[in-house]
């Protein structure tokens, strides 16, 4: 940056003094604002990722904790804080070392006690968790850097313990970890390369992570969530900015750095030299059922929103720019190895209103309002709750839509009452494909009663095919299982598809490192190309 100074400023002795007091304050700011990171979020209405799945609960745990694994770019999980893995012959025992040195934010070193409690916490809320807990014979410590995972059957540890999805198996300090998982952490000491002051958060408002000085990265080269993490950046803010008009005026003046958009904005911004406009990562769409109560405890029902939903015309109105979406009828996706839209026998393309009312008749529709959470800062989600509500009133169905934020959503949506007692019936989210792809990982295919995800879907024949991938060791009889899975699930409609669709993230173009195709965004090896 220049500065010229103006001949009649250049003869005041006080008026150089004070151009250079601006200068040198001019400059100070743009220090200051290379130094810190500055990022469009989400409201943060919980700090502890094994309460809920929520996504900006896990953008937070990203920074400030660390994983025993993370996937590396090609999705092989790696040793992360692990030092080593020795695995069995048999794939019945894991046995984890630590790195050395390895401490938490608050300087205490970091053992297999602490893993070990970490992991305990994690499997009893998480579904991955659980099918692991659900094999594992002991868990049990060597020494402070070594303890052993012993297994009933062959399951992949490692992949669990790389997980990005649901409740992520974070290493936290044993102290914190022995808090039962119904009871909200207030402690956020961690195990990552950024740190969390609890006391000055406050839900709502921007929240600011600072270099944890305790934190050892790996040496290796950056890939995906694994290697090297490093706090590029003495400081980060990440602020909640629910109007979109604000936030692109943000992006478009330099004060924020990054954002994930919304569609029309994010288009709207593709031309502007200072930003970069990325596709982003694509997401499964779909509405959630609450399979406990009624109408949708009855199968026919829930056949019947499928007779209602045309993905082409939601997708449409919902996301608009074709470039952006595309229909898929694969309950694991068509993005990932194991979806097949060949397993799907229930509807597809244009609305059958007449079949979607005899189907709301079988099941026995008793006419009372359908209750659909209807997320009014999220614009796609939005649209969609609209749609479904416009096609169930086309058949004469009642509906009472309820308009909230994402934020109490994510408390709404634990209520098991009836939905004429404060309860739901639907909400609209969606799924990442990369997690989406695979029985084991896809949070809404686990059918396991009320130890599954929200909607709690039941079935047998579900958990049995999901127990058996997840038991498989062969390529081949892993996708025979994945196809009788999703048959399955077309036939149980664990929940309601609604297409596939990119989530644009828009960054500054002075921005390096960022990979904005991460399903859940990380923050470390970002620099500023000005730095």
């Amino acid at each position: 940056m220049k500065f010229k100074v103006p001949t009649w400023m250049s003869t005041i002795p006080a008026a150089r003094g004070l151009l250079t007091i601006a200068i040198v304050g001019a400059l100070s700011v743009g220090v200051a604002r290379a130094d810190t990171l500055r990022v469009i979020g989400g409201n943060l209405a919980t700090v502890d990722p094994i309460v809920t799945t929520s996504g900006e609960v896990q953008v937070h745990g990203n920074l400030i904790y660390d994983k025993l694994f993370e996937f590396d770019s090609s999705r092989t999980p790696r040793p992360q804080m692990a030092g080593k893995v020795d695995v069995s012959s048999d794939k019945k025992t894991y046995t984890i070392t630590l790195r050395e040195g390895l401490k938490f934010s608050d300087g205490t070193p970091i053992t297999t006690d602490d893993a070990i409690q970490s992991l305990k916490r994690w499997e009893s809320r998480d579904v991955v968790g659980g099918l692991l807990g659900a094999r594992t014979k002991e868990m049990v410590k060597v020494d402070d850097l070594i303890f052993r995972i012993g297994l009933n059957e062959p399951f992949d540890v490692l992949s669990a313990l790389a997980n990005t999805e649901g409740n992520v198996p974070f290493i936290m300090p044993k102290r914190v970890a022995s808090l039962p998982p119904t009871v909200q952490l207030t402690d956020t000491t961690g195990s990552g390369p950024y740190k969390f002051d609890y006391s000055t958060w406050k839900p709502g408002q921007t929240r600011v992570y600072t270099k944890n000085p305790f934190y050892t990265p790996r040496n290796d080269p950056a890939s995906y969530y694994w290697g090297k993490k490093e706090a590029t950046f003495d400081k980060i803010e990440i602020s909640n900015v629910p109007d979109a008009n604000t936030a692109m005026a943000a992006m478009l003046t330099g004060k924020q750095d990054i954002w994930t958009a919304p569609i029309d904005n994010a288009l709207a911004l593709r031309n502007d030299p200072k930003l970069v406009v990325s596709k982003g990562y694509f997401v499964q769409s779909l509405f959630v059922v609450n399979h406990k109560v009624p109408p949708f405890n009855n199968i026919k029902a829930k056949e019947a929103l499928t007779n209602l939903i045309d993905q082409k015309e939601l997708m449409q109105i919902s996301v608009g720019d074709p470039q952006f979406w595309h229909t898929c009828y694969a309950y694991l996706t068509c993005e990932g190895k194991y979806g097949d839209e060949s397993a799907y026998s229930g509807h597809r393309g244009a609305a059958d209103y007449e079949k979607a009312k005899e189907l709301f008749k079988e099941a026995g529709y008793d006419g009372k309002p359908i209750v659909i959470f209807d997320i009014t800062d999220w614009a796609e989600a939005h649209a969609r709750s609209l749609y479904l509500a416009q096609q169930l009133r086309k058949i004469g169905v009642q509906v009472d839509l309820q308009a909230m934020d994402w934020a109490t959503l994510t408390s709404r949506r634990t209520s098991k009452a009836p939905a004429s007692e404060g309860g739901w019936n639907l909400f609209p989210t969606y799924m990442e494909v990369e997690p989406a792809s695979s029985p084991i990982t896809h949070l809404m295919m686990a059918a396991n009663c009320d130890k599954a995800w929200f909607g709690w879907p039941c079935d047998e024949k579900l958990e049995k095919l999901r127990s058996a991938f997840a038991s498989a060791v062969d390529e081949n009889e892993k996708k025979k299982i994945a196809y009788e899975l999703q048959a399955r699930a077309s036939a149980y409609y664990p929940f309601i598809m609604t297409g596939e669709y990119g989530v644009p993230t828009v960054y500054g173009a002075d921005i390096e490192g960022f990979n904005p195709d991460a399903p859940y965004s990380y923050y470390w090896n970002i620099k500023r190309k000005s730095k």
